[in-house]
């Protein structure tokens, strides 16, 4: 038989052999079941509540005048008596800590002042200083806004109450998500008639909910309050987790 005969016999017998391979050989080369498809995927919240211990004030002097100089100056020497009062109640400089300033313009709008930008007419300057105090005595807050007020603050933005250490409070909440997310992966699984096998990923989030105080109050309104009343009410520190569990077979 020659060599052209050969490779078309040993062809041949090839392709018989490949045509009547055993199931068992075709069903090992299917693609297994991944990790994927054998999962379960469950979110869960923890969250722990707790009073705070420290709250952020934020106030703010603001000036104005017909100079920016004197804007300027005039914010300066009441925002030197506000930083001198708030010092006087036992606040560190850690404390007290400036968090914007700005200097503006003000435009002529009335009716009969001219509309286009290159012939607008400035007619003042209104200089805004604001700055963060940090308490870390809750009762004192009412105090603090009302000294700052009467040493030349006219501007209060807010209260946010929080935790000086909020570290192991949002462990706490993080474990009780887990365990919630634990409980809601077994009773899927056991539903579905598998059993709980190890966690593959985690993943996490979250903060405070914190309660916000929003006010403004001028100087006169100030002046005409004995004190500024203030309840900070409770923290809620939240913990969210997503986790994703392997199913096993039930045994």
């Amino acid at each position: 038989m020659n060599g052209t005969n050969l490779r078309s016999v040993a062809g041949s017998a090839l392709a018989l052999a490949i045509l009547f391979a055993p199931a068992d050989a075709a069903a090992q080369q299917r693609p297994s079941i991944t990790d994927r498809d054998q999962t379960v995927t469950v979110s869960a919240v923890g969250r722990v509540t707790r009073e705070p211990d420290q709250a952020q004030v934020t106030l703010a002097v603001e000036t104005s005048a017909a100079t920016a100089d004197a804007a300027a100056e005039e914010n300066a020497s009441r925002m030197q008596r506000l930083v001198s009062a708030l010092r006087r109640l036992g606040l560190g400089e850690d404390q007290i800590k400036t968090t914007s300033y700005q200097l503006i313009p003000e435009y002529d709008h009335s009716p009969e002042a001219p509309r286009r930008p290159p012939e607008e007419r400035i007619i003042g300057y209104r200089a805004i200083n604001m700055v963060r105090v940090t308490v870390d005595e809750i009762g004192r807050v009412g105090e603090v806004i009302d000294a700052a007020i009467a040493a030349g603050a006219n501007r209060v933005h807010g209260v946010h109450f929080t935790l000086r250490d909020p570290t192991e409070v949002r462990r706490e909440a993080l474990r009780e998500a887990v365990t919630e997310a634990q409980k809601e992966a077994e009773t899927i699984a056991t539903a579905l008639g598998r059993r709980l096998g190890p966690v593959l990923a985690v993943t996490t989030a979250g903060g405070f909910d914190r309660p916000v105080y929003a006010f403004q109050a001028d100087v006169a309104m100030a002046r005409a309050v004995a004190a500024t009343p203030i309840e900070p009410g409770t923290l809620d520190v939240t913990a969210n987790v997503t986790v994703v569990f392997r199913l096993d077979p039930q045994q």
